[in-house]
């Protein structure tokens, strides 16, 4: 049976192309001039980055003693700290996240060509929402670039963004320099964010459907070799794809996520069950990849979260009155809100797919297939998915909705701190 492969891997090429425009994912085939170009062009970038995050931090030193002031760029510093973390783990780990990406990405160009409804239908899903999920974010961090930069109320002739540099910046043409920093910093930054949020996010959108794939493996251990799935590999391709929208989604057949084997496997429940077992420790190798990767980012990004939500709150309410203050503030708090409510929510995703393993083990027919083999395999399945994948913020918290409204209280309580020693003073 010929199927016309769905494109899994075209919001991950969007992605690194952003990034590459940006000087964060290096060409794999360039010229040592146009490397040394590029290098220059990364450098250049975060150096800006820092001498934007400099005069903020001096504006907030200087002003030590005026809490809005303090609030307001804290609220800055926070979100541009996470960007200049995760600049320097991608510029640091840029050979590692290949290889994460490459991993997550090879079973599906195999997958993605099953002639069962149900995994294509969960691979175009996944695909639909990942494109979704770029657009968004991609017009949400312009808009907001374009907002912070343009739209802000200011005084006449005063920067975007309050800061103290080491020069009059009231003067031409010192005034256009330190307003090409700013400008440069807050779309480099905000773009960045966007773009290695959305790749590690949607790599974790990709687990999860792989997950939902072996979960159905599990329970068509038993299947008939007659409806066992086999991969086409031939490049033909149909006139085109059922419409997915009136299909039931459910795999009915067993799904190879590898070439191996030639594109079938033998219709014998402890040799299904086996390679369920290796795919299974695949996953879990990939997430503790991930983990070691990008666990201090996700860190950084509770606290930043937390700190902008609740300072971006108390900007808001010292300046309620003033419509285009109050308009400026909901714009952050709704932008850190979606940050933080897109790692979460994908996060526990992941939770729930990895625990629902175990029903799928118990679900795979095994007490039809009784011996010692199959108990010691029934044991050591049931033992790693004991191990349930999750995305960990360091060694303390993980990306959940249980985190993510924990999050929200602790910011509320803070939130209501300050005010209250504002009330008072």
């Amino acid at each position: 049976m010929k199927v016309v492969p769905i494109t899994n891997r075209k919001g991950v090429n969007l992605k690194i192309t952003g990034l590459r425009l940006l000087g964060l994912w290096k060409f794999d085939y360039s010229t040592s001039y146009f490397r040394f170009i590029y290098y220059c062009y990364n450098k250049i970038s975060f150096i800006l980055v820092l001498i934007f995050v400099s005069t903020l931090t001096a504006d907030l030193i200087i002003n030590y003693d005026d809490l809005s002031i303090v609030t307001d760029d804290g609220c800055y510093i926070a979100g541009i700290t996470v960007i200049i973390f995760k600049l320097y783990k991608f510029n640091s780990e840029h050979e590692k996240i290949k290889i994460i990406v490459d991993e997550i990405h090879r079973p599906l160009d195999l997958l993605n060509q099953s002639p069962d409804p149900g995994v294509r239908k969960i691979i175009k899903r996944t695909a639909f929402f990942e494109n979704l999920m770029d657009k968004f974010f991609i017009i949400l961090g312009c808009f907001l670039a374009v907002a912070l930069t343009f739209f802000v109320p200011k005084d006449n002739g005063a920067l975007p963004i309050r800061a103290v540099f080491p020069f009059d910046t009231t003067e031409t043409p010192l005034h256009e320099l330190a307003f090409i920093i700013q400008a440069y910093s807050i779309f480099y930054g905000l773009l960045t964010i966007v773009f290695m949020d959305e790749l590690i996010v949607t790599l974790i959108m990709w687990i999860n459907c792989q997950l939902v794939i072996l979960n159905s493996n599990y329970k068509n251990c038993s299947g008939d070799a007659e409806g066992q799935a086999s991969i086409e590999k031939k490049s033909g391709l149909s006139k085109e794809i059922n419409e997915l929208s009136n299909e039931k989604f459910l795999i009915r057949t067993f799904v190879l996520f590898d070439d191996e084997t030639d594109g079938r496997i033998d219709d014998n429940f402890l040799v299904k069950f086996k390679y369920c077992i290796k795919h299974h420790q695949r996953l879990i190798v990939v997430v503790d990849h991930l983990n070691d990767v990008f666990s201090s980012s996700m860190l950084l990004q509770l606290f930043a979260s937390f700190s902008m939500i609740c300072l971006t709150g108390f900007q808001a309410v010292l300046g309620a009155n003033e419509t285009g203050n109050l308009l400026k503030f909901i714009i952050y708090l709704g932008a850190a809100f979606s940050q933080l409510l897109n790692w979460c929510w994908f996060g526990n995703e992941l939770l729930q797919k990895s625990a629902s393993l175990t029903n799928g083990q118990w679900s795979s027919g095994w007490e039809k297939h009784l011996s010692d083999n199959i108990k010691s395999f029934m044991i050591i399945s049931l033992l790693r998915t004991q191990k349930i994948l999750q995305l960990q913020a360091g060694n303390f918290y993980n990306m959940s909705l249980h985190t993510f409204t924990a999050v929200l209280k602790n910011s509320y309580s803070f939130f209501a701190l300050l005010t209250k020693v504002t009330d008072n003073s």
